[in-house]
């Protein structure tokens, strides 16, 4: 069964600002970005647990093959809802510093 995906309003906000920033220096880079997450989300819909468990509780990570940037998602019978964009190379929020 193919789950449909949802983004929140911040990893909505955070991609498209990554997206903008890419596209600054180079148009193409984003799209292909774009695209490349594009058919992440559609192997994740048919395949929800290829993220590998993150630290909070029910919520998994997909890392973005050849883009630097990954989201955190969690499922649910109808939907995955990605919770948070973010480059590999930083934090997640909701990991706390060493």
């Amino acid at each position: 069964m193919t789950l449909q995906v949802v983004w929140s309003a911040q990893a909505r906000s955070q991609l498209i600002a990554t997206l903008t920033y890419i596209a600054k220096d180079d148009p193409p880079t984003a799209a292909l970005v774009l695209k490349r997450v594009d058919k992440s989300l559609r192997l994740l819909a048919d395949a929800p647990d290829m993220g590998v468990p993150a630290p909070a509780s029910g919520v998994r990570t997909y890392v973005v093959p050849k883009t630097g940037h990954s989201f955190d998602y969690r499922t649910t019978r109808q939907e995955i809802r990605i919770q948070r964009w973010y480059r590999q190379r930083q934090q997640p929020l909701s990991t706390p510093s060493p």
